[in-house]
């Protein structure tokens, strides 16, 4: 089977707006400041701005009730009521609601989250610069990367079918007559039933579906060196300038983004025998 974090990234990239990456593992879950450095198509976490010491803001939150997505062609749901009986539901009893998800293909998706809402960190220009008088002093790297936006759900569903013909049965929490209606009703309040060939079930609780991170960016402290050398030796020499040289801040004030970049997702590795 290919990487199920290749097949996952890939098929949500986008879904909630370009540059967001997806996060991988579905169950990790972040915080809005988190630091941490690359490790695959995702963060190794070290710290966060608060621990580091560096104050934050943070803009008003969005919501969005629902987010669902699935593999076109690939995902059948066929929904139970309460009372209801007979095929195709063989784990559920008579007085359960519940949804059966069948996967016609291996590596179909089914993604489903309920109750999001949206964090963004405010005054870049004031991080931008906090972060570049850090980096000069010698106590920010430049692999560190900060997470500034944050999706995150109430619940979430995540099922990856292992192979052709998987299928996850789940119990929904109905009263009498009601049932799941639709994806979104699968995002909460159901637990498995039975399920076979699953390559990845997550039925969870506040998850952290999609984030973005920004770093110092590469070209401006390349643009630092080539005036006023390397700042790696600068950091270390005797003789260094001791505060970062007026320009420099003058310019991150005008522009953080001259020093701040929001970097694409780094694209999984594959695995053996994966695409």
């Amino acid at each position: 089977m290919p990487d199920p974090s290749r097949l996952f990234i890939r098929a949500l990239s986008g879904v909630w707006g370009n540059g967001y990456w997806v996060t991988w593992h579905p169950s990790a879950r972040y915080r809005l400041g988190d630091v941490g450095t690359l490790q695959g198509p995702g963060l190794v976490l070290i710290s966060s701005l608060d621990e580091i010491g560096i104050a934050t803001s943070k803009v008003a939150p969005t919501t969005r009730d629902e987010l669902t997505w699935r593999t076109r062609g690939g995902v059948s749901v066929t929904y139970k009521s309460v009372g209801q009986a007979g095929e195709p539901f063989a784990a559920l009893a008579d007085a359960q609601a519940g949804a059966l998800v069948e996967f016609s293909r291996e590596n179909g998706l089914l993604v489903a989250y309920q109750g999001l809402t949206e964090h963004r960190l405010a005054d870049q220009p004031a991080l931008a610069r906090e972060l570049i008088e850090r980096y000069w002093a010698g106590t920010w790297e430049l692999d560190w990367h900060v997470i500034s936006h944050l999706v995150t759900a109430k619940s979430g569903t995540v099922l990856l079918a292992g192979e052709k013909g998987a299928l996850v049965e789940m119990h929904a929490r109905a009263a009498l007559g009601e049932a799941p209606a639709a994806l979104a009703d699968l995002a909460a309040g159901v637990r498995g039933a039975r399920s076979s060939g699953m390559a990845l079930e997550l039925l969870g609780k506040h998850v952290t579906p999609f984030y973005r991170v920004l770093r110092l960016r590469r070209r401006f402290i390349r643009g630092i060196e080539g005036v006023y050398g390397d700042v790696r030796t600068l950091r270390t020499s005797a003789n260094r300038p001791p505060d970062v040289p007026a320009d420099v801040l003058e310019e991150v004030r005008e522009s953080p983004d001259v020093a701040l970049e929001f970097p694409d997702q780094p694209t999984p590795a594959p695995s053996d025998g994966t695409a």
